[in-house]
């Protein structure tokens, strides 16, 4: 009893082929392709060894074809590639110059804020922006100097 059935990739409605029970896609291309994906997706999440083997297979290929090596091989093969991609970079870097420089470099000044009375807190900062949140807590004490502590990161 064939019958019709709504595919689960394109949406169309397909006849059902009598040979598969419980048909949810159609036979384009596209459809079996999203089928095998679909598969292929819920073996590597439920199955160590499926997961094991890719791994494997994946680490074979990329020893025997060193993505350096292709990239060198691309760019002399496609000199129109390597103009554009100069040109592209160079805006972003202008882009890039008219904004404030990014902090990305730790920084190991540290400037003391208050919290509440005689607590301080030290953050470590460089022109205006805090940088690491490596955070110390100051708080005087009677006859024993300055007790510090290392806190959590406030917020």
């Amino acid at each position: 009893m064939p019958g019709t059935f709504t595919c689960h990739h394109c949406g169309k409605i397909s006849p059902r082929n009598p040979r598969i029970k419980k048909q949810k896609y159609c036979s384009s291309t596209a459809c079996q392709n999203a089928r095998r994906n679909t598969t292929n997706k819920i073996k590597l999440r439920e199955s160590d060894q499926s997961r094991r083997l890719r791994q494997a297979r994946n680490k074979r290929w990329r020893d025997n074809y060193p993505a350096h090596k292709y990239q060198n091989q691309y760019r002399v093969t496609h000199p129109e590639y390597v103009i554009i991609n100069r040109e592209k970079q160079n805006e972003r870097n202008k882009k890039r110059k008219k904004s404030e420089p990014s902090m990305i470099v730790k920084t190991y000044a540290l400037s003391p804020q208050p919290l509440r009375d005689g607590v301080y807190m030290g953050f470590e900062v460089k022109s205006k922006k805090i940088v690491k949140t490596y955070a110390f807590m100051a708080a005087p004490l009677k006859q024993q100097g300055i007790a510090m502590h290392f806190a959590q990161k406030p917020g």
